[in-house]
């Protein structure tokens, strides 16, 4: 009775730690995912979040396309430089912001500032 405890324990434990890998391996994967693979996730949240249209749809990929490119080619270019990697992605993130927002109607806008300020408010991962 005791050995069965033991296992029905263990058995808990592992399967708990499995669990927690696999809802950590969930998170921060973003930057593995390819350019396209990016923009079309940004897409797709914000068209859960805002409701987008199908015009709104193709016109924030092409940005949120251009921006993931940005944003590899500062991780690229700036040798591991943390700082110099955050200031840049900081300027291309207020210009991005800046673009998406044109497509946006002022109730989107709206829900969009609503959400960027729960996303910065959370601070770095």
């Amino acid at each position: 009775m005791k050995k069965l405890k033991t296992l029905i324990i263990c058995l808990l434990v592992g399967i708990s730690w499995g669990g927690f890998a696999q809802e950590r391996a969930g998170r921060g994967n973003f930057q593995n995912l390819s350019a396209e693979e990016r923009a079309k996730s940004t897409v797709e949240r914000l068209t859960k979040e805002l409701s987008l249209e199908k015009a709104q749809q193709d016109s924030i990929y092409k940005i949120s396309l251009e921006q993931a490119n940005l944003d590899k080619a500062a991780f690229e270019s700036a040798n591991g430089d943390r700082e110099k990697i955050r200031s840049v992605m900081q300027t291309n993130r207020a210009t991005y912001n800046t673009k998406l927002k044109k497509f946006l109607t002022a109730e989107q806008q709206k829900k969009y500032d609503k959400l960027e300020k729960e996303r910065s408010s959370r601070g770095p991962r």
